[in-house]
């Protein structure tokens, strides 16, 4: 006998497929793809707005003394300019963000993973 999708034989009984069962298959993918697509675009959505909200937390710690901004691809880098950003600056302000296990962890908490001045770069795990 001859398969209603191949035009191959296959089987040695008529095959019971009918137009409408390979739409009901085609339907099925196209809904299943749609909610795999709207639940991919709210996770998106939800990404995008934990780095809005970093962004706007690390812009909120800027004072006259010290900047500070999010950057990164997800805005996951603390990126801190201190007045005076000369390299030991830089090494005693990171190091005294590494050292403090509290901040640490709150740093971690609001998704931050690295911390960054100038080009020293320290990760916080």
């Amino acid at each position: 006998m001859v398969s209603c999708t191949t035009g191959r034989t296959r089987f040695a009984f008529q095959p019971n497929c009918k137009k409408s069962d390979e739409q009901m298959k085609n339907f099925l993918i196209l809904v299943g793809l749609g909610i795999a697509g709207m639940f991919g675009a709210i996770q998106l959505r939800w990404t995008w707005q934990a780095a809005q909200n970093r962004a706007e937390l690390a812009q909120s710690w800027s004072t006259d003394e010290v900047q500070s901004v999010a950057t990164g691809t997800f805005n996951n880098t603390l990126l801190v300019t201190p007045a005076d950003s000369d390299p030991i600056t830089c090494d005693v302000f990171i190091g005294n963000i590494i050292s403090d296990r509290t901040l640490v962890q709150e740093l971690t908490m609001r998704g931050f993973t690295s911390v960054q001045c100038d080009n020293k770069k320290a990760s916080l795990r």
